[in-house]
């Protein structure tokens, strides 16, 4: 019988972050794969980035290198996140101990070969509407749209969130309902 595959993920930024990295975590135990609180015995791991400012995206960096040199032999290193979105193929270049440089809404691939992030069109993985595991807290942070459709001169956001989506509001309350928490937190970028 064979061993199964585990994955560590790491979160760093927004609770928007933390709403993504659990759709990752529901479609990756979907999957088949167990999770794992130590990246060294993962099969899988995955950062999920920052790009806000020059400290995340440092933050990020720097956590990319770390869990790439803890990883096992043979282990996929997965960047995710904002700033795999906002800095793709650069990112796959300066970054080759990463597997795959995926953007949102892109499913991890367990080939070898990277996988560069474009301009491309919002993919049809919807990751705003993706299962999520019960939460483990009271609380839990509920994504309500994606994007934004305002252009301040101080975020980038809307370059690489794209234009504002909104759920519907039937997969809202289907969501807080499978997370059984006490207490929401409606979150979303704006």
């Amino acid at each position: 019988m064979p061993v199964q595959q585990r994955f560590y993920i790491e979160t760093l930024g927004c609770p928007k972050n933390d709403v993504d990295s659990d759709k990752i975590v529901g479609t990756l135990l979907a999957d088949g794969l167990a999770a794992t609180d130590d990246p060294s015995l993962a099969d899988v791991v995955v950062v999920n980035t920052c790009a806000f400012i020059e400290e995340a995206r440092r933050e990020s960096i720097d956590t990319v290198l770390a869990l790439g040199a803890q990883r096992k032999d043979g282990a996929r290193l997965v960047v995710t996140g904002c700033m795999a979105e906002r800095y793709g193929a650069e990112l796959a270049e300066a970054l080759p101990e990463a597997d795959q440089v995926a953007g949102f809404g892109v499913p991890v691939q367990f080939g070898r070969k990277p996988l560069a992030v474009s301009s491309a069109p919002i993919p049809s993985f919807d990751l705003l509407n993706l299962p999520r595991p019960k939460s483990s807290s009271p609380w839990a942070y509920v994504k309500i749209a994606e994007g934004c459709d305002r252009n301040c001169g101080f975020c980038a956001i809307p370059s690489f969130r794209g234009p504002q989506r909104s759920r519907d509001i039937e997969s809202i309350l289907r969501e807080v309902d499978e997370l059984q928490a006490k207490e929401i937190v409606l979150v979303a970028q704006d």
